[in-house]
């Protein structure tokens, strides 16, 4: 399920690490809902199947720590592989719409929401433009080592497919390991480097074709690709 959320700030400056800032806004949200559900989402080992991205004008101008948005508007995309996640999200936003949110010297108001439609997918080969940038990690499992590494590279490029098979066997189970036998990539991308908790993340953006079974397709439209997506990173749009 996809939806598109307009914000309006009171002031045109933000802190550049903007995400973080969108995932305080969700976290809120779910939680003023559903404890149990803002529990299951962020207290227990869970992995969540949606990415949002976020349009900040095309006058906005990037600072060393801030950015800056004359119109003082957010457009705020939204994407779930689970028609649950995806309900949880609209009643979650629809119960704060008109309140205010501040985060640090700003504050945000939820105007409205509006659900997008959904593109099928039905054949084997889709050609993906991201709405967010898409991220390959290489994570170490004390978490103390971790790498972000380029779609422009061989490394980067096995990274990704290899945190995606295991991405689709935690969802699918083992009865999908033949499927992810065919699954051939095609990337169109450059590197950017977007601030995430204070630390620069290397990300890419542009174009991607995947050629894999249509149930596998769709869940990366639906879900985001690569890592990091449930916070802000790998949303993906049909060209």
């Amino acid at each position: 399920m996809r939806f598109l959320v307009e914000l309006s700030l009171a002031h045109s400056l933000i802190s550049k690490d903007k995400n973080r800032i969108i995932i305080s806004l969700l976290k809120s949200c779910f939680e003023g809902y559903s404890k149990d559900y803002f529990d299951e989402l962020y207290n227990t080992p869970h992995s969540k199947d949606f990415s949002f991205s976020i349009f900040l004008g095309m006058d906005a101008k990037f600072q060393r720590e801030h950015i800056e948005i004359p119109s003082k508007k957010i457009l705020l995309n939204f994407s779930a592989y689970e028609a649950y996640d995806g309900m949880m999200f609209y009643n979650s936003v629809l119960n704060k719409i008109g309140e205010f949110f501040t985060y640090g010297d700003n504050t945000i108001k939820i105007e409205k929401i509006n659900i997008k439609k959904e593109r099928p997918i039905t054949s084997d080969r889709v050609r993906f433009k991201t709405l967010s940038p898409i991220v390959a990690r290489e994570h170490a499992n004390d978490n103390k080592t971790t790498w972000y590494h380029s779609l422009s590279d061989e490394k980067g490029r096995d990274i990704f497919i290899r945190n995606l098979k295991s991405q689709l066997i935690e969802k699918f189970g083992d009865g999908c390991k033949y499927d992810l036998e065919d699954i051939s990539l095609k990337f169109k991308t450059k590197e950017v480097k977007v601030k995430n908790y204070s630390i620069e993340v290397l990300g890419n953006i542009g174009e991607i074709e995947i050629i894999a079974k249509p149930y596998i397709l769709d869940y990366i439209y639906k879900g985001g690709a690569g890592s990091k997506r449930n916070t802000g990173f790998g949303l993906l749009d049909i060209l």
